[in-house]
């Protein structure tokens, strides 16, 4: 899908503006968004940065539940995910599938502005919200910990002074039920509180032919507690404690595209009647043995003060967050026995965080406000992935039996991170504001690595003859690397036994960086901003996941950086009844850190990259009753220089890089005599073509897909009852959501849900 189709698609929005206009003498105006993408609440059309705002009620009418639904509403963002603990966001190309204990996310998540040092650990309900925030970009200046690829803000709702409470029940085809509930409202005249707790069941949709177990189900449990106290009229504390249990049956994988490209020239004639006599090729249908799990427990406490002073706020951000997950999952995607080829793969991650952050925010009305901020962090990463595999004939005599055996590869990681961060807006004129703002940023990694090998630690003799050196290069299952990459043990020895020998070392480095950013405002006329930005962000150094040596495993990759220029316009006309917010943006990355399966190899190394592309965000009240919603996202994101081993992937496409993404939405609210109403909302999302890997073969690219939403509302008169009907995916699209490309002969897949349906119903008291 090219550019050209894709504007089409929002022309039907671009014609209900122009019509907008005819009602211009009816006194109604789109709601103002407020947000704190800068550290201060401020009008979304007044913030110089390309921010998706989506706030609670647009949640909870647009049937966003999770994350994935997030990135579909938002220009130039893509999610997929490996597992519940290691969910994968690329925004404007930029993201990361290094698993590492010593590694940071490229994309960054923030719940009340608290920093979420591992992926897995921001997954949260998204039920009781005040509001997300996406920003696109670097954010290195007003954020407490650095960001490099962009950040989403999630900002629960505050306790409220006046008594609520809210009850709802949702149920849906696979069995689904969820039960949600709040309650919020005063307990003295200085103290305001909340507690909210939710429950979601579902069964599978992925049928496991081999024991009959239904695979990617849903079992949660989340709880949320809050306190607000004012002991001042200067003073505010806020006080959050959170918990979140998950208890699944897990992944189970299919097996895809045996049309692959096999260097040998075997495995398609073994796999093709093992798949033929189990799935039958149905995406819907795995076959495994192993008997799959994830499971997680994730937990956090934060306590925020706000001080006023005379000009200024002080703000105390203090938080301790835990998360604690395992999971187990078969990664060859056919049962053990019936193929020359099996991998189990199973991890068990522990980490816990400390944060604590103090910002000093000007309230001053004049020409020149300000912020500055210190930032520190220490966390604890303990990681242990364990690789459990088979290689029978003929894989074994090809090489493959380096992760044959029971292989363990263990990581604990401490990071900490401190930095000193401001911003200066002065205001040179009504019209005109220069911002410029930097940040110091150090970053100390201390990392313990172990290859733990569970059977024989002696070499695999047929492994020792597929692997052979020659003056350049050394040549490892079929896949030449150049030396010393990452056998330089085996370059250094000649020894091939290096490569699975266990392995227990000790390494750490630390890295310091200045960050700056500046941007010019210009507001013309009413509700007008353009904008220049020009910022730069930092990824610090990385320790890689699955070395197969102690030489290799203590060499971190190098920090990422990115360079961004973003020039943007925020405007509003029509008597405020149309919002188009654009930008225009290229991103410099130097050092960008990729991780990739190379054979059976997972290596890391660094690239550079350019990310250029567009963004758009429209609103348009049609009349008092409707509002329409467009956004699109153009995209040209590609390696400009990448050499892996003798790989040249110079030019290819940065993975989960769509070239084209939109979203269209309309919302209608019917009034019915005695004062209830009907809401009808109708949501189509589009995301263009992408690949999976940098290598850019044709198996790892996921074709383009669409999914179309809609629910309808009715809402009593009193505002008390409400239900809702709802479907997802309604026309049952199939699109893959993770994918490992191998060299053995196909991909094993997980895909997205089919068609889903339901009816909500919810009971509020105020």
């Amino acid at each position: 899908m090219n550019s050209r189709i894709a504007i089409i698609g929002l022309v039907p929005a671009l014609t209900l503006v122009a019509a907008v206009d005819l009602a211009a003498q009816d006194e109604f105006a789109l709601e103002e968004i407020i947000v704190t993408a800068q550290k201060r609440e401020q009008s979304l059309q007044e913030v110089p940065v390309s921010v998706t705002a989506i706030s609670g009620e647009d949640i909870t009418e647009g049937g966003i539940t999770g994350m994935q639904d997030v990135a579909m509403e938002t220009p130039n963002f893509t999610m997929t995910q490996f597992n519940i603990g290691e969910p994968q966001y690329f925004i404007r190309g930029i993201g990361t599938t290094l698993d590492s204990a010593g590694a940071d996310p490229a994309v960054a998540t923030f719940i009340d502005e608290v920093y979420i040092g591992r992926a897995g650990g921001s997954s949260m309900d998204l039920y009781d919200l005040q509001r997300v925030e996406v920003l696109r970009g670097p954010q290195g200046t007003l954020f407490g910990k650095n960001v490099v690829g962009g950040a989403i803000s999630i900002h629960t709702q505050k306790p409220s002074d006046e008594f609520t409470a809210k009850f709802g029940i949702t149920a849906g085809n696979y069995d689904a039920l969820a039960v949600r509930g709040l309650i919020s409202g005063s307990i003295s005249d200085s103290v305001n509180g909340s507690f909210s707790f939710s429950q979601r069941k579902r069964d599978g949709y992925v049928e496991n032919v081999v024991d009959s177990i239904d695979y990617h189900d849903e079992d949660n449990i989340s709880f949320r507690g809050q306190l607000a106290f004012a002991p001042s009229d200067t003073t505010e504390i806020r006080i959050v404690a959170d918990y979140s249990k998950d208890d699944q049956a897990g992944n189970c994988r299919n097996v895809n595209n045996l049309d692959l490209n096999d260097p040998f020239l075997v495995a398609v004639p073994v796999y093709e009647p093992v798949i033929a006599a189990t799935t039958g090729g149905d995406i819907r249908k795995c076959a495994s043995s192993l008997g799959a799990f994830q499971k997680r427990d994730i937990s956090g406490l934060m306590a925020r003060i706000d001080w006023d002073l005379a000009n200024a706020t002080l703000t105390s951000i203090t938080a301790y967050r835990e998360t604690d997950y395992q999971w187990s999952e078969d990664l060859a995607g056919l049962p053990v026995g019936l193929t020359s080829f099996n991998l189990i793969d199973a991890a068990d991650e522990k980490s816990d965080q400390l944060s604590q952050e103090f910002r000093l925010t000007s309230t001053g009305d004049g020409n020149v406000e300000w912020l500055v901020g210190a930032f520190f962090m220490e966390e604890n990463v303990d990681r242990a992935e364990d690789f459990i595999g088979s290689f029978g004939p003929p894989f074994a005599a090809q090489g493959f039996s380096l992760l044959d055996g029971d292989i363990v590869f263990a990581q604990d990681n401490k990071t900490t991170s401190t930095a000193l961060y401001g911003q200066l807006d002065w205001h040179v004129s009504d019209a005109f504001t220069w911002s410029i703002g930097g940040r110091f940023a150090k970053d100390e990694k201390k990392i313990s690595q172990a290859l733990i090998n569970n059977e024989d630690p002696a070499f695999d003799s047929a492994l020792a003859s597929a692997i052979f050196m020659t003056p350049t290069s050394v040549v490892v299952l079929g896949i030449p690397a150049n030396g010393p990459g990452e056998l330089i043990a085996y370059l250094t020895t000649g020894d091939p036994s290096v490569l699975n020998v266990p392995y227990d070392i000790d390494a750490s480095d630390d890295w310091s960086e200045f960050v700056p950013s500046t941007s010019l405002n210009w507001k013309f006329g009413d509700n007008n901003l353009v904008y220049f930005t020009a910022s730069k962000g930092y990824k610090s150094g990385a320790y890689v996941a699955q070395r197969i040596s102690a030489a290799t495993a203590v060499v971190p990759l190098e920090p990422e950086f990115a360079t961004n220029f973003e020039l943007g316009l925020k405007t509003e006309f029509a008597d405020s009844r149309v919002r188009l917010n654009a930008s225009v943006f290229t991103i410099d990355y130097t050092d960008l850190q990729v991780f990739r399966l190379v054979g059976s190899l997972l290596v890391g190394a660094s690239a550079e990259a350019t990310s250029t592309g567009l963004e758009l965000d429209l609103t348009a009240l049609v009349n008092e009753n409707w509002v329409v919603n467009a956004s699109y996202g153009y995209l040209d994101a590609e390696y400009d220089k990448f050499i892996s081993g003798t790989d040249d992937l110079s030019g290819n496409i940065l993975p989960r890089s769509a070239e084209n993404s939109y979203s269209i939405s309309s919302n209608y609210v019917f009034d019915l005599s005695g004062g209830s109403t009907i809401d009808f909302d109708l949501n189509y999302t589009h995301k263009g073509d992408y690949f999976m890997e940098t290598s850019n073969v044709p198996e790892s690219e996921v074709s383009g897909y669409g999914l179309l939403n809609a629910s309808l509302g009715w809402a009593s008169a009193d505002g008390r009852w409400e239900a809702v009907a709802w479907g997802k995916n309604l026309t049952d699209e199939e699109f893959r959501t993770h994918s490992i490309v191998g060299n053995i002969c196909c991909t094993v897949d997980l895909w997205n849900m089919p068609a889903t349906y339901g009816l909500t119903v919810n009971y509020t008291v105020n």
